[in-house]
């Protein structure tokens, strides 16, 4: 049901009835955030997780129009910054620390947040969903670290961590066990992006009908355009376990470019950065109006 602007949400009604909307009475103690400054420094880290991906997702579109080879993933986005000379330095420096706040605050949510969602499972499968946002922002910030200190340093991290997997003992089982955890997480973000279990993520009364219904469908497209890629991921990593060949590993550029090359070629890129860029316009909804 939609309401006028200004109206209280009934306690059965709008929002409400998503799965896992915050309870309007919901209690200072009840905060998955650490603490008040935490939360204004986690909510700015939200929002440079956001940006980074409006930054992917415009590097995609301008790589698939220009054909280069520069890489379409974080590190490549990150770089954008890091080129800003000192003010991008100090910008990256700001944006790591309130990153990594973020991803703090996501692990307490993981190890005991959520006590406002009344349904266990559903309390159980967001914390599951906040240990996942802690490592995909706590990424970001790695590579924000790496950019600034290392800015030329352009080799594949993953790469390298394959090749070593690969030569431990099961190291291939390892592999194939990350693999499944990937395309499992791309299974649980599709349904996140269809069923937009998200928005019980955010505090009703901060949205107004025409905030929830961009965060909707913005959080929709995102979160499927995710799922796609993280589906591609899991599926280089079996065919490097089937094939014995870590070198077939690949992140977020590999698996663009995979993608690319199998059905529609560059428009994946441009498809891929109109969802990108999406993702990170709910991010910033998401920073605004997160239940804290």
């Amino acid at each position: 049901m939609w309401l006028l602007p200004g109206t209280a949400p009934a306690r059965d009604e709008g929002t409400r009835g998503l799965p896992g909307a915050p309870d309007p009475d919901w209690h200072r103690d009840e905060h998955d955030a650490p603490g008040h400054w935490s939360e204004v420094l986690g909510r700015l880290g939200l929002g440079a997780y956001g940006v980074v991906h409006l930054l992917l997702g415009w590097l995609a579109v301008a790589i698939a129009m220009s054909g280069e080879r520069s890489p379409v993933d974080q590190r490549g986005a990150v770089a954008i910054v890091a080129h800003g000379g000192l003010v991008g330095r100090f910008l990256l420096a700001l944006a790591t620390v309130c990153l990594v706040t973020f991803a703090v605050w996501q692990l307490r949510a993981c190890a005991v947040g959520f006590r406002w969602v009344e349904e266990r499972g559903l309390r159980w499968r967001k914390r599951i969903g906040a240990f996942a946002k802690a490592l995909g922002v706590g990424g970001v910030a790695y590579f924000a670290v790496r950019v600034t200190v290392s800015p030329t340093d352009n080799a594949s991290e993953l790469q390298v961590v394959a090749h070593e997997t690969f030569a431990l003992p099961y190291g291939r089982l390892l592999v194939l066990l990350a693999a499944v955890v990937v395309l499992v997480t791309a299974v649980s973000t599709a349904f996140t992006g269809v069923a937009a279990t998200f928005l019980g993520d955010l505090v009703p009364e901060k949205l107004t009908p025409g905030l929830r219904l961009a965060a909707r469908w913005l959080g929709g497209v995102g979160n499927l355009t995710r799922a796609v890629v993280f589906g591609a991921v899991g599926v280089l990593a079996l065919e490097a376990v089937a094939d014995d060949d870590p070198g077939e590993v690949g992140g977020l550029d590999v698996a663009l470019r995979a993608l690319a090359d199998h059905t529609l070629g560059t428009v994946v890129l441009v498809v891929a950065g109109v969802g990108f860029a999406a993702y990170g316009l709910y991010c910033l909804v998401d920073a605004y109006a997160r239940h804290p």
